[in-house]
């Protein structure tokens, strides 16, 4: 065989090859559609009824501790007019000494309130977690459902329909399916005091 016809040849099983690829790829199926779901997170975190009550066990707590909280600030004062009366009776070293334990009971008290403040604030961060976890499991059941290749926060989305938005079935779901996240408070107290060590 001559060049020309070999030449001839190699280019005619190319433009075969080339001619037949669109076929070929014809034949492969077309990759399905990618859909995401939208989640309102803080609507979720919110308005569900597990979330309300976690609000509510929080109010319920901070009213105590601001009772307890009231009635030390009563006994300081208390105890404040009694040194003042005392103060000429008293000698001045004596005066003095129930000065600096008084000082030491208002500077215990200041931390208490503060330890309380951060038992609070720890134990609204666990609870809410804890419920941010329950919200995360409903959101994959509803994705799973729904075939969404992945779920955005709404407020890391832009522009997106509104039947892409899963927000008000999920939160059918929390109210159906989690009924309560109790708040743990002596994990919460216990985490604070081994800071505070």
């Amino acid at each position: 065989m001559n060049m020309t016809k070999r030449i001839a040849l190699l280019i005619g099983f190319w433009a075969m090859l080339l001619l037949a690829a669109p076929a070929f790829a014809a034949d492969e199926p077309a990759p399905a559609a990618q859909t995401f779901g939208v989640i309102d997170m803080n609507k979720v975190m919110q308005i569900t009824n597990v979330a309300k009550d976690i609000f509510s066990q929080m109010e319920v707590k901070r009213k105590e501790y601001q009772a307890n909280i009231s009635k030390e600030e009563t006994s300081l004062r208390a105890a404040e007019q009694e040194i003042l009366k005392q103060k000429d009776s008293l000698s001045k070293d004596e005066f003095e000494k129930k000065r600096k334990e008084f000082e030491e009971k208002v500077v215990n008290g200041q931390k208490l309130v503060q330890e309380r403040k951060r038992i609070l604030d720890q134990a609204f961060s666990s609870s809410m977690g804890n419920l941010r976890g329950e919200a995360i499991k409903i959101v994959a059941e509803v994705a799973k459902e729904r075939n969404y290749s992945a779920v955005f926060t709404q407020d890391a989305v832009m522009i997106s329909t509104p039947n892409l938005d899963m927000t008000d079935v999920v939160i059918e779901r929390m109210n159906k399916q989690v009924k309560k996240i109790p708040i743990d408070w002596s994990a919460s107290t216990a985490a604070v005091t081994s800071v505070k060590k």
